[in-house]
């Protein structure tokens, strides 16, 4: 079942269908992960409405093509495509072991962030960005996961998934 602090910032233009499993199918990654390391881990959740335009010509192109899920940023040496997804709302949830239970983050802890798109209600897909900081557990890289959902006969599922390594 959706978190309610989550919940509560959806609007109609969001599919809170898809939230449900991004955040079931998602955070039960993450709670695997936390079984191998002994220290605090938390979610942040988060809506982004700033992703590169689906009509980009940069595409992830795993199980026939989703938008490009990553944020744009100006720098110094021009635009960067790499950029995380910027949010416009996030709520922080900590693993009690047991449970998500909403909470801020503590010094030397593990952040599993998730960015997820806003108006999801007018699509059929989505990609979903995630990314540990500040290292995954149990390694000493920032892996960024993409993950593709296809809503197929009115049911959200996951349906394509891809770790990519982030530049230096």
């Amino acid at each position: 079942m959706l978190h309610l602090v989550i919940a509560q910032h959806l609007t109609g233009d969001d599919d809170p269908d898809l939230w449900d499993v991004v955040t079931t199918t998602l955070l039960a990654h993450a709670e695997a992960a936390a079984a191998d390391t002994r220290e605090e881990v938390y979610a942040q959740v988060g809506c982004c409405h700033h992703w590169i335009s689906p009509h980009h010509p940069i595409r992830w192109t795993a199980d026939g093509g989703f938008a490009w899920p990553f944020g744009y940023e100006k720098t110094t040496t021009g635009w960067s495509y790499r950029a995380l997804p910027a949010f416009t709302w996030s709520e922080f949830l900590k693993w009690t072991g047991q449970a998500w239970e909403p909470g801020r983050t503590g010094k030397r802890c593990l952040v599993f962030r998730v960015a997820i798109p806003a108006r999801t209600a007018r699509h059929q897909q989505a990609a979903i960005h995630t990314i540990w900081t500040p290292r995954s557990p149990g390694s000493r890289e920032k892996v960024v996961q993409l993950n593709g959902f296809r809503k197929q006969e009115g049911v959200w599922s996951l349906t394509a998934s891809e770790a990519i390594q982030p530049r230096r």
